[in-house]
């Protein structure tokens, strides 16, 4: 019992929290790891140029990002000149410790609390595994809104939608929380609502800023892109290119500044994954409906269909970039407080996802960009490892089912 009270002790949580997120944060400040790229390169000169008064993206241009990325992109200037990569590690950090309050003191007086502090320490253990791209993205910033999001869902379903709208805004990959929320709870109408405000006031503001021609350029800016190494779907590819097949090799494309592999079939196979994902999408929503009309709990339902369509997103997706693996954290932590053993496989199976990733990304990544075997099969090892997620993901979903009719 004293054990058990030492790791649910608020202040021996506070400074794990503490302790890995100083470590995160040295990797990108200090030691300036690979994957801060894009913090230090891409996110400070978009920053830049807008402060200079260069033409802000997404408003005045075209943009990958949904417009309210914008904020999270600009927030880091706070921070002074030269100190953009501190003031983002400062802003994720905060974010997190926002997230991480929640779960440590929402539930108080309740068994729910003990579940969420368990849920909790799985959360610091998969940011540990990660490693630095968990922080160092805007995936960073979408995450604990997430994962509030999807725990006020059952109970404040305004407040969820709100949260999850402007995650969405932010990143686009929200939405499929968004729908498993709206598939999942009783009061759906309250969540539609919320959402649609949320929507509708950050398009009110890019649109009094100027954003009009560009609001939502970011939904055509992914169609051309081919198949990213890291996407489960390249992966037979990559062996014939590494057993020297004529005209298969990884390639740099300069548009999308990231690295994809080329040869006979990758265009056939980048386009027929989005009509797998889109099946397998829209399945997983009509499998949630059903149990949803044949009374299964929201609370049973709302994180199995959640997982199952983050998982459904990696799986089928052309990209698969390091940094979707943080999109696990949600519904797990989800799954964790609100379904309990249930997700306990999930939840090794991503940790052990999340140790491979940081693995490949950054110490082992220019093994994958050469085609080197070892580094190979350590990538061909975690996407099998997440067509095995996949897999138990829909069974917890099929178990729902199960305890409940």
């Amino acid at each position: 019992m004293a054990w058990k009270t030492f790791w649910h002790n608020s202040a021996v949580m506070w400074t794990a929290f503490a302790v890995l997120s100083f470590w995160l944060g040295w990797q990108g400040y200090i030691a300036e790891a690979v994957p801060y790229g894009d913090v230090s390169f891409v996110y400070e000169f978009w920053a830049g140029q807008a402060a200079g008064g260069a033409g802000i993206v997404g408003l005045d241009s075209q943009w990958v990002y949904p417009a309210a990325a914008l904020i999270p992109i600009l927030l880091p200037l706070l921070a002074g000149p030269g100190l953009y990569p501190f003031g983002w590690i400062l802003l994720v950090t905060a974010l997190n410790a926002g997230a991480f309050g929640y779960l440590l003191y929402s539930a108080r007086g309740t068994t729910r609390n003990s579940l969420q502090r368990i849920a909790a320490w799985w959360w610091l253990a998969f940011l540990l595994l990660l490693g630095p791209i968990s922080v160092a993205r805007l995936d960073s910033i979408v995450t604990p809104l997430a994962i509030v999001g999807l725990l006020t869902a059952v109970q404040r379903p305004a407040i969820a939608g709100a949260l999850l709208a402007v995650a969405t805004w932010i990143k686009v990959w929200p939405a499929a929380l968004i729908a498993a929320v709206i598939v999942a709870v009783n009061q759906r109408k309250k969540v539609l609502l919320s959402v649609l405000i949320t929507s509708a006031v950050i398009m009110a503001i890019a649109l009094i800023l100027g954003g009009a021609g560009n609001i939502f350029s970011f939904l055509g800016q992914q169609t051309g892109r081919g198949l990213q190494i890291e996407a489960p779907l390249a992966t037979p590819f990559l062996w014939l290119a590494a057993f020297h097949e004529q005209g298969y090799a990884v390639y740099y494309d300069t548009v999308i500044l990231t690295f994809q592999v080329m040869g006979d079939g990758t265009g056939i196979v980048a386009d027929v994954s989005s009509f797998l994902l889109g099946l397998a999408f829209l399945g997983t929503l009509a499998w949630g409906i059903w149990l949803h009309r044949q009374g299964s709990s929201p609370s049973h339902v709302l994180p199995a269909v959640a997982l199952t369509l983050t998982v459904v997103l990696i799986v089928f997706n052309k990209v698969g970039s390091p940094q979707y693996m943080g999109w696990l954290a949600a519904p797990i932590i989800a799954g964790l407080v609100l379904e309990q053993r249930k997700f306990i496989a999930p939840a090794i199976i991503a940790l052990v996802l999340g140790a491979l990733t940081q693995a490949l990304y950054p110490y082992l990544y220019n093994g994958v960009l050469n085609i080197q075997p070892v580094e190979l099969s350590i990538l061909t090892l975690r996407n099998i490892g997440e067509l095995v997620l996949l897999a138990v993901s829909a069974s917890v979903l099929y178990e729902a089912k199960r305890r409940e009719i």
